[in-house]
């Protein structure tokens, strides 16, 4: 089945407990204004395997370090890098690194190594560029990639924070031609669920809660949970995941015309909250840069990032509330998919065509969990939203591959090779009406 690999981001928050400062919520890993900085500093290209590409840096006026250079495929060769020296970056305790860059469109990456880090192997994250406008990225710790010579390396254990020892930029996208990377700030970053009791933040706790429990915590989402209750996607979306929900607030469901919301609630509307509900959840941990990442739902979401972050025009108002299954990002406004005329059967196909086209990326990138939570929240949403539709041998084919995914096999595969079976199985039934 074939691959997708999401990236999540994360805020900082400063905190206070019992009337002390706890350490800063985020934490500066270079300053480009300070003397000596470029120092601090080395680039490392392709001429050491026989390349002929050429990269390097400078701290500008702007004190921003600019990445630039051309990239040659001569000689086997195709990349340039840059990083900083080794040392202790005392980044024990952050769950983030943050870049604040500009680039050119290309793709770069942003490695991290640690002591135990050999010279051509690092922990990578891919950061998608647009030219010519600064981008705010950030990357949970736990996302960078094992790697060598360019290539990953599985089963690797993720890089440990306190280990790491440097930063650094990489080209290598098999593309000859000048390229260009400004880089404002790089920090280490807490993610808000570790916020204290008292902070602005869901209340600490020493392992992260699931989607539905960290936004009933939170206080702010009443409207939401009775939404997603009301519809029975409960417990798809306390699976595994990763699953990335855009969350509207009481207020922004608030902001909706008079009664709207009530309407929604009602039983005979279910459908319709359904499809509203799926189009704020995104398969995987999606990365708040610009891009049209598809939801459950089926149409895509546009996030544009030239001021303030928005998503379909609704503000981040935060990124990145952890959960144990993926991610929250609040917004301010709910979001409307745009109506689709379909007949009851094509509608119930149209979610099966969905979740196989989102599942069978994340399954064959080794992502069988997340490939089986987007399996299951289509079976959901069949199940509660589809009632009418479904014929009694399609409703027993999937009620008996959930509960066979949840009580007979822990194996993340077959799990989804068991809920894709049924779903084929309900397709072609529903197919034939």
């Amino acid at each position: 089945m074939l691959a997708s690999s999401y990236i999540g981001i994360l805020p900082a928050i400063v905190v206070l407990a019992s009337g002390m400062a706890t350490e800063p919520a985020s934490k500066a890993v270079t300053d480009f204004s300070e003397a000596g900085a470029r120092k601090k500093w080395v680039s490392v290209n392709d001429n050491v395997m026989g390349g002929v590409s050429k990269g390097g840096f400078r701290i500008t006026d702007e004190n921003t370090l600019e990445f630039s250079g051309n990239i040659s495929l001569e000689n086997n060769g195709g990349f340039a890098s840059v990083r900083t020296k080794p040392d202790s970056l005392g980044l024990e305790g952050y769950d983030t690194i943050a870049v604040r860059i500009r680039g050119d469109g290309r793709t770069y990456h942003l490695d991290l190594r640690a002591s135990t880090t050999f010279g051509a192997a690092s922990y990578r994250a891919p950061l998608k560029t647009q030219e010519d406008t600064w981008q705010e990225i950030r990357i949970p710790i736990r996302d960078f990639e094992y790697s060598a010579f360019g290539r990953p390396i599985p089963g690797a254990e993720p890089i440990s924070a306190g280990d790491i020892r440097s930063v650094g930029f990489t080209l290598f996208d098999k593309k000859a031609g000048p390229f260009r990377l400004e880089v404002a700030r790089i920090t280490g970053e807490k993610a808000e669920s570790e916020a204290a009791p008292n902070s602005a933040g869901p209340n600490k706790s020493a392992e992260a809660k699931d989607i539905v429990d960290t936004a009933v915590a939170a206080g702010k989402f009443k409207t939401l949970v009775q939404a997603v209750k009301a519809t029975g996607l409960v417990d798809a979306l306390k699976g595994k995941g990763p699953l990335t929900v855009l969350a509207p607030t009481d207020e922004a469901f608030a902001k909706l015309p008079k009664g709207t919301v009530e309407d929604l609630l009602k039983p005979d509307n279910r459908d319709r909250l359904t499809s509203i509900l799926t189009y704020h959840v995104v398969p995987g941990s999606i990365q708040l840069a610009a891009q049209s990442p598809g939801t459950l739902e089926g149409q895509s979401l546009t996030i544009q990032t030239t001021g303030e972050i928005e998503v379909n025009g609704a503000k981040i108002i935060t990124a990145d509330i952890v959960a144990s299954n993926g991610v929250i990002h609040v917004i301010d406004t709910v979001l409307m998919p745009t109506s689709k005329k379909m007949t009851p059967a094509q509608s119930a196909r149209a979610v099966i065509e969905l979740a196989i086209e989102r599942g069978v990326p994340l399954f064959n990138n080794k992502q069988q969990g997340a490939c089986a939570a987007v399996y299951e929240v289509a079976i959901e949403s069949l199940l509660k939203s589809h009632v009418d539709t479904l014929v009694d041998k399609d409703r027993t084919a999937l009620e008996k591959a959930l509960q066979k995914m949840k009580t007979e096999s822990e194996n993340p595969s077959q799990q989804a090779w068991t809920l894709r079976r049924a779903m084929d199985a309900v397709y072609e039934s529903l197919a034939q009406r």
